[in-house]
């Protein structure tokens, strides 16, 4: 089955406009892929974080159980990884 496409248009401001155009060239894409990612990312909202990551991201702004190592190795060691 081919995939159809529909051809939308919307007025944003001028400084929206040179914003969503700076970001996309930064990222190396066009303005049509990137402000179709950003509508993905919120219509298919696939990484969702579950309660484990969710408290270990309120952890680290608390800056609580945070591990130290002197290098990579150490980490990585510490972590069983």
């Amino acid at each position: 089955m081919a995939s159809k496409t529909i051809r939308m248009s919307i007025d944003v401001p001028i400084t929206d406009h040179k914003r969503i155009k700076a970001l996309a060239t930064v990222e190396g894409v066009t303005i049509k892929e990137f402000v179709t990612e950003c509508v993905h990312e919120k219509i298919y909202p696939e990484n969702i974080p579950n309660s484990k990551t969710k408290k270990a991201i309120e952890d680290i702004r608390k800056k609580r159980n945070l591990k130290k190592a002197k290098n990579v190795n150490e980490l990585f060691k510490d972590l069983g990884i």
